[in-house]
């Protein structure tokens, strides 16, 4: 069921309240093409933040748009903040603010079509470790399994696989060398993402050595004081 302040014409979200909405949408995200701006429409992952506004500029609470895919919307207007801190972040990050008035079109057409191109957009900014990072750690394996869905693909794998590639790219603040989940922290927006790239510096020295970046892999291979050993290195040892 739609809020009171969105209705639905011919297919077509339509913005129905009295002063504005507002979606967050992070900066990085047209920097690495998952949005773009084509004419008055722009093209859009749907995995952000927003706000509505009452006609006095009050702001209501700052909620997730859950629609892990591309679709299209016109907003009224377009501002930029290089330095803003969403609630809920660590820090502030840059920001496109696309603003929507009364009867400006939030999706363009509920009927989005299936496109594996699309999920390629999801795991490049999940493997990028540029999700938004107010998504609740436990809830992010949701939005990887609703954007396969919603673009008929199927990652043919369990859910405890998908969960093994997550507690990877989310870690210990604290301790990078820790994956996030052994972290014994309530707070579940309190991780650190990081790039897939990353990831054989903080597992063990001979990932590290093997992986795709040998001068930063040699200095992790210093640096790293974990005790842990890949399989095959038990065997090259051997």
């Amino acid at each position: 069921m739609l809020p009171a302040y969105i209705k639905e014409e011919d297919n077509k979200l339509i913005f129905d309240g009295d002063g504005e909405l507002i979606y967050y949408v992070p900066e990085k995200y047209f920097e690495i093409n998952i949005a773009s701006i084509i004419g008055e429409y722009v093209e859009v992952l749907g995995i952000f933040s927003y706000c509505v506004f009452d006609k006095d500029g009050k702001a209501g609470p700052l909620k997730p748009f859950k629609c892990p895919t591309v679709f299209t919307c016109i907003p009224t207007s377009i501002t930029k903040n290089a330095k803003y801190h969403l609630e809920g972040t660590k820090e502030p990050k840059a920001y496109r603010m696309l603003h929507f008035s009364k009867g400006s079109e939030l999706m363009c057409s509920t009927k989005i079509p299936k496109n594996v191109a699309n999920v390629e957009k999801f795991i490049k900014i999940l493997t990028g470790g540029n999700l938004p990072d107010n998504i609740p750690y436990d809830h992010i394996y949701e939005y990887m399994i609703m954007n396969a869905e919603m673009n008929g693909f199927n990652y043919k794998v369990s859910n405890q696989i998908i969960g093994m590639v997550l507690s990877e790219l989310y870690r210990d603040p604290k301790n990078l060398e820790r994956p996030f989940r052994l972290s014994n922290t309530e707070n579940m927006t309190a991780y650190q993402a990081i790039n897939i790239k990353k990831v054989p510096k903080y597992t063990s020295v001979y990932t590290a050595i093997t992986s795709e970046n040998p001068d930063e892999a040699i200095a992790a291979s210093i640096i790293n004081t974990g005790k842990s050993e890949s399989p095959l290195e038990k065997v090259m040892m051997n």
